[in-house]
C-alpha cells in the first residue's frame, strides 16, 4: 500500500507499508541504528505500554530513505505520537538532498489533524543546521539533546582494549584475578533468572531503568535480540550485563551487580566479555545506552572510559 506524502509542496516523499522481512535487512543495511527503532523493541512497546506502533519505509523516486517507526496513544479525541531516534537512515541525511521534504513530510503526516500532536526525537546531530530543519516545521524543541557513546566494533580486540583508559583495562585483570568467570546466558532459564535478578536489583535500588518485564518482551519479539551475560564468584552470581542486539548494531541497556561483584569490578569484566561476543557475531556498533553526566556521574564515568565517540542529538521537539 503506497500513499504521498500529505503535503503538496513536499519533493515526491512515499511512505510505505513494510513488512517485517524486508524492515529487517533494510535495518541491517543502515549499520548504525537506534535500539528505539527496532522491530522487536516496537512490539515490546505494544505489549508493555498500550501504544499503537506504526512502521513505514519512506522513498522518493523509488529509492528508500529511511526507515520510520512511531508510537502512537490516544487520550480522548487527542492523538500523540511519538518518534524516538528516528526515522533510521538509509542514506546520509546530512548530503541527501531530500532530508528537508522527508523532515516536513514526517511533520505533516502526524500533524494531519486539528487535535494530533507529535513528540519527536530525530536522529539528526544537535547542531543549529539540524534544528532548523526540524524547528521549520512548527515544532519547538521542549527537551534538549539526548548523548550517548559509540563503540565501533570493527576494531581489533587489541585495538578496543587500547582505547580504553588504564583504570578500565585495570579493572578488567583486577576481575580476572579474583576468580571471577564470566559466562554468556545461552539457556532460557539463566536469562529469565538473570532477569528477575536485575529487576529485585533495580527496585531494591530505586534507580530509573528499562524494567526486567519490557526486556522479556523484546526478547519475546525476538529470541536472538538479548544477550545476557553473568559473572560468578564461588559458584555464586554476582553481576549482570544486558545488551541488546538490533542489525549490526546493538545497545547496552541493563546492568546488576552484588557489593562482592561491585568490589571485584566483574561489571567491567562482563562488559567486556560481551564487547567480545558482539564483535565475533559481526555486530558492528556498540551504543552505551545513554550519557548523562549531571544525575549519573559514575555512570559517565564507566562509559567514558572505554573509549568510543560521544554523539548528541539535535533534542526532543513538540
Amino acid at each position: 500500500m503506497l500513499a504521498e506524502s500529505p503535503d503538496a509542496s513536499a519533493t515526491s516523499i512515499t511512505w510505505s507499508s513494510c513488512a517485517r522481512a524486508r524492515w529487517e535487512t533494510l535495518y541491517r543495511g543502515a549499520g548504525k541504528s537506534s535500539l528505539e527503532q527496532s522491530w522487536a523493541y516496537g512490539e515490546a512497546a505494544a505489549d508493555q505500554h498500550g501504544q499503537t506502533v506504526e512502521r513505514h519505509l519512506l522513498s522518493a523516486g523509488g529509492r528508500p530513505l529511511a526507515l520510520l517507526q512511531s508510537f502512537r496513544k490516544s487520550y480522548w479525541a487527542v492523538g500523540v505520537t511519538r518518534i524516538v531516534r528516528g526515522p533510521v537512515w538509509l542514506t546520509d541525511p546530512l548530503q541527501d538532498p531530500h532530508t528537508p521534504d522527508l523532515c516536513r513530510s514526517i511533520v505533516a503526516h502526524y500533524r494531519s489533524r486539528r487535535l494530533d500532536f507529535l513528540l519527536w526525537l530525530p536522529e539528526l546531530p544537535d547542531d543549529p543546521l539540524r534544528a532548523a530543519l526540524v524547528e521549520a516545521q512548527g515544532l519547538r524543541r521542549v527537551v534538549t539533546g539526548y548523548s550517548s557513546i559509540w563503540l565501533d566494533l570493527r576494531q581489533s580486540p587489541e585495538a578496543l582494549m587500547a582505547g580504553m583508559n588504564a583504570k578500565w583495562r585495570n579493572a578488567v585483570r583486577r576481575a580476572q584475578r579474583k576468580g571471577m568467570e564470566a559466562a554468556v546466558d545461552r539457556k532460557d532459564r539463566q536469562r529469565q533468572a538473570a532477569l528477575a535478578l536485575y529487576e529485585t536489583f533495580r527496585r531494591k535500588r530505586r534507580f530509573v531503568g528499562t524494567p526486567g518485564d519490557f526486556i522479556a518482551a523484546i526478547a519475546a519479539a525476538d529470541p536472538q535480540a538479548v544477550l545476557s551475560l553473568t559473572a560468578r564468584h564461588d559458584g555464586q552470581l554476582a553481576a549482570g550485563v544486558i545488551l541488546v542486539r538490533h542489525g549490526l548494531s546493538a545497545t547496552y541497556l541493563a546492568s546488576w551487580s552484588s557489593p562482592g561483584g561491585h568490589t571485584a569490578q566483574a561489571h567491567n569484566m562482563l562488559l567486556w566479555r560481551g564487547i567480545e561476543t558482539l564483535r565475533d557475531e559481526g555486530i558492528e556498533w556498540l551504543d552505551l545506552g545513554g550519557l548523562n553526566t549531571e544525575s549519573q556521574q559514575g555512570l559517565a564515568r564507566f562509559k567514558l572510559g572505554l573509549g568510543g565517540a560521544v554523539f548528541t542529538l539535535t533534542g526532543s521537539y513538540f
